[in-house]
């Protein structure tokens, strides 16, 4: 059971490290794109045309709590990530992992841009954890986490998507 422990330890760790580092240093992605910045600690937004469909960091911190908690039946957690009801199983698989490896999630700076918004989020596990950019899309008037960031996630638990 240790060595298991220590091998999603790793995973999670690597896995979150390899995603911060897979960023573009093209600069105009950023000017091609008009994007709204909030801070979960101040909730101050950048005034934009898109700042009155982004999410607050509260909306999107309650999902990654029903997402990371183990308690909660994989029905219920598909409703918080994008194309759920295909992921059932894997849902199910995932809340394994979790009982024996518990994380959290904490959302922090969240920025918008189009129909998408990103979370620079600190994933943490019992030995550590590290911001992991944790995507959302919206569904049928619900922000939810999108299909790439949940399979990210279930990649770190070894979960296959």
């Amino acid at each position: 059971m240790i060595i298991r422990k220590s091998l999603v330890a790793a995973g999670v760790l690597a896995a979150a490290l390899g995603m911060t580092a897979c960023g573009s240093d093209d600069s105009s992605d950023q000017a091609e794109t008009t994007a709204t910045t909030t801070s979960a600690t101040t909730g101050a937004t950048t005034s934009t045309a898109a700042s009155a469909a982004a999410p607050s960091a509260e909306v999107l911190q309650e999902q990654l709590t029903t997402f990371f908690d183990p308690a909660v039946p994989a029905a219920e957690k598909s409703e918080v990530i994008e194309n759920g009801a295909q992921r059932t199983a894997t849902l199910e698989q995932f809340n394994q992992v979790l009982a024996g490896y518990p994380l959290t999630a904490k959302v922090g700076e969240v920025t918008a841009a189009g129909d998408t918004v990103t979370a620079t989020t600190e994933i943490a596990g019992p030995h550590g954890g590290a911001p992991v950019p944790v995507t959302f899309t919206e569904s049928n008037g619900e922000w939810v986490i999108s299909d790439a960031s949940s399979c990210q996630i279930f990649g770190m638990g070894r979960v296959s998507c």
